[in-house]
């Protein structure tokens, strides 16, 4: 398996847990009633969701920085540079307001959002984009 390969099935999984990550924080705030999920046991898969995300997130973008280089040829690459260091940013702000300022937690939701969608922009301009390229 090439480093491009695991990069993008990682960066796959990282969306998955995104998208996972919203439901729950969606579910946890009330929306989606008619799914019936403990809201106990769904808090505490949104958080440990949430570090893990944000765990493989950090560790594609250590694979992109330290062994695939750093350039900024094509707009691809400096909108896939610009929303993955924006989904990191916002994945450390979501976790930093829920662990240590807690009267912030109201902006939560738009936090989380824009984490969401800069990681599924993220996702288009680099694992979907390889796989397109590959298969």
């Amino acid at each position: 398996m090439s480093l491009l390969m695991l990069k993008s099935v990682l960066a796959t999984v990282v969306l998955i847990l995104a998208v996972g990550q919203a439901f729950s924080g969606m579910r946890v705030r009330g929306y989606f009633k008619r799914v019936r999920l403990p809201l106990k046991p769904l808090r505490l898969w949104h958080r440990v969701g949430g570090d893990a995300t944000l765990a493989l997130a950090t560790l594609v973008g250590l694979i992109c920085v330290s062994n695939l280089g750093f350039s900024l040829y094509t707009f691809r690459e400096r909108a896939h540079v610009a929303l993955g260091v924006l989904a990191g940013l916002a994945m450390v702000m979501k976790v930093m307001m829920a662990r240590r300022y807690r009267r912030l937690l109201r902006q939560a939701l738009k936090v989380g959002a824009v984490a969401g969608f800069s990681v599924l922009g993220a996702f288009a301009f680099s694992a979907l984009w390889y796989f397109l390229l590959v298969w």
